[in-house]
């Protein structure tokens, strides 16, 4: 029996190193599909990448939403649904389906209706000039183009005005002497100017326009 255990143990070495051999050899040929697989996913996903970019510059609808959008316009024909009516074309139905009480008129005096200018016939607004004059008159503190801008823009509301306009004609209101423009750090603000020589030109107007 001793001498049989170098035999033995020889023997069991031999498995043990056949059996070490195959599981490297294994190991080898599974790091290998491994890697032939890890290179052909790679190569897919960069077909991917091209398929999709190629996509993109064709400007072509994916396969899935073809599919899904065709049978959606064969249903008005086959008459199982209804075909749905555009919101550009119901709001142009339901606009010409009610007609204004001023195009009605029009339509049976044939003349077109007057445009609503917020204005009754005859009567003028103010030249803005007047306008910022008047807003100017009322503080005695100076006032910033935009504090004007907004005190015009609440008072009349029907009239389009912006601060540049109004600069404008508070420019305008300086060189008439009817206003004065201050500086203050970076700001420009304007005063009305409360003499009697500033008053000559607007009453030469009101008396021309009385004769």
């Amino acid at each position: 029996m001793a001498e049989d255990n170098p035999t033995l143990q020889s023997q069991y070495a031999g498995q043990v190193d056949a059996d070490l051999a195959r599981n490297t050899a294994e190991q080898e040929r599974v790091r290998s599909e491994v890697d032939a697989l890890r290179g052909r996913l790679e190569a897919l996903e960069k077909d991917h990448e091209l398929l999709l970019s190629m996509r993109a510059a064709l400007g072509t609808p994916s396969g899935r939403k073809a599919k899904q959008t065709k049978p959606a316009k064969q249903t008005g024909a086959a008459g199982s649904a209804a075909p749905t009516v555009p919101g550009a074309r119901r709001a142009k139905s339901a606009s010409t389906g009610a007609k204004s009480p001023g195009r009605r008129t029009a339509e049976r005096t044939g003349k077109a209706a007057p445009a609503n200018t917020g204005a009754k016939a005859g009567k003028t607004s103010p030249p803005l000039r007047e306008l910022v004059v008047a807003v100017l008159a009322k503080h005695d503190e100076p006032r910033s183009a935009a504090e004007v801008t907004q005190e015009l823009t609440e008072a009349h509301p029907g009239r389009t005005l912006s601060v540049t306009v109004v600069r404008n004609a508070l420019e305008a209101s300086v060189a008439k002497n009817q206003s004065e423009r201050t500086k203050q750090q970076k700001s420009v603000y304007y005063r009305a100017v409360k003499n009697d020589g500033a008053s000559e030109e607007p009453a030469a107007e009101a008396a021309a326009v009385g004769a």
